[in-house]
């Protein structure tokens, strides 16, 4: 009986033993496999956007350089100041253009003095050669120093005009009506004036405020999406929460590289590519010159598409342009699940697809999906060798 007793011990030991060791290997096969996230395939409205920042400027603005070189004797104007279209802003020191007037005076008299005398010589020889008293070789001689006189007058009148109107020139207008920026001078500096072979000093600037325009460069894929006339729009960090519009006014036929002045540290930062100028309307009275900008245009926009995350979509070569890439999604097949047993491991399908637009969330699905289809997020394990998948539409942007 005893025999019997331990018989039947060591049976319900195995027993619980093989029960322990099945139990110990569905779950390490359970945890072995790993889940891959999927996303539904849904409705909604995309838009492709293009974002990029650009600087605030006036659309007209007036660089103020003197013509004439000298030294500053009166300044009427402060930074900030608004003044009118004639407005005397400076005034050059006109003591060496009057002492150099005085001189070219003198030498008109002694010109015109000169000029009498020959003519007197003249009218005399002129006489005795028409008694053929004098040959006609004497004659013309004289007729040549008359003629050398008046020239040197008109010379001297040419020097008078100039000086008349440098006289003029030391008297500094403003051209337009506008804003003093960038007041540069100080009574008492000398100022180079502008030439043919100097630019001259730029002694401020003056520049229309009620006009403005935000200044861009924009990549050499993206340029080609805008055009003059398209609404742009504007938002401004100085200014959270109000929004701003505009209008695209310039695209450059060709790139260049802009240079911005950076921090008072002297630090400065370039950009390169194609610049795009955005009239900006509406009321303008809280922005200044300078600002940082945000523009924003809708290149595109859909209603109602079907979309997927971008992490859904692959290709197998992202190098190319995404114009001639091939995409597609891994499309989790269903299977039914009877009530009571474990779910089995995930399936999924590769199918092709057509995408159109895209922004920072997903992509439209044009072909190839339906609502609701669920789409996975990575790679399945169980398919071919890893691609990477959303650097298609990085580059594209």
């Amino acid at each position: 009986m005893k025999g019997l007793l331990y018989l039947i011990l060591f049976a319900a030991v195995l027993a619980g033993g093989w029960y322990a060791y099945k139990y110990w290997q569905e779950s390490q096969a359970d945890t072995s496999v790993e889940i891959v996230k999927t996303a539904p395939a849904i409705k909604r409205d995309i838009s492709d956007i293009l974002e990029e920042t650009g600087t605030i400027n006036p659309v007209n603005k007036v660089a103020i350089k003197s013509e004439v070189s000298g030294r500053v004797q009166n300044v009427y104007v402060e930074d900030g100041m608004m003044v009118t279209s004639g407005f005397v802003l400076v005034e050059l020191d006109k003591t060496d253009l009057l002492n150099t007037r005085k001189d070219l005076d003198y030498e008109l008299k002694e010109a015109e003095l000169n000029y009498a005398r020959a003519k007197v010589d003249h009218d005399r020889n002129y006489e005795l050669f028409q008694k053929r008293i004098i040959s006609y070789d004497a004659y013309d001689q004289v007729k040549t120093t008359l003629d050398l006189r008046s020239n040197t007058i008109l010379k001297v009148i040419t020097k008078i005009d100039t000086n008349t109107d440098n006289l003029k020139k030391t008297t500094i207008f403003s051209p337009s009506a506008g804003t003093v920026l960038n007041k540069n001078i100080e009574v008492g500096e000398m100022v180079v004036g502008a030439n043919s072979v100097s630019s001259g000093t730029e002694m401020m600037t003056v520049a229309d405020l009620k006009d403005l325009e935000v200044s861009s460069y924009v990549n050499e894929i993206d340029v080609t999406r805008l055009h003059v006339g398209q609404k742009i729009d504007i938002t401004v960090d100085s200014t959270p929460g109000v929004d701003y519009f505009g209008i695209v006014t310039h695209v450059a036929p060709m790139s260049s590289s802009s240079s911005s002045g950076g921090s008072s540290s002297g630090s400065s930062s370039s950009k390169d590519g194609f610049e795009v100028r955005v009239a900006v309307k509406g009321d303008v009275s809280q922005l200044k010159m300078g600002m940082t900008a945000n523009i924003t245009a809708t290149l595109k926009e859909v209603k109602d598409a079907l979309c997927v995350p971008l992490s859904a979509v692959f290709c197998d070569n992202y190098e190319v342009a995404p114009s001639a890439q091939k995409y597609y999604v891994f499309v989790e097949k269903k299977q039914a699940v009877a009530e009571g047993q474990k779910a089995p491991a995930q399936e999924f399908e590769k199918r092709d697809v057509v995408i159109g637009v895209t922004d920072t969330m997903g992509a439209e699905v044009k072909e190839g999906l339906e609502e609701g289809e669920m789409v996975a997020l990575k790679r399945p394990p169980s398919m071919s060798e890893p691609v990477r998948n959303h650097d298609w539409m990085r580059r594209g942007r």
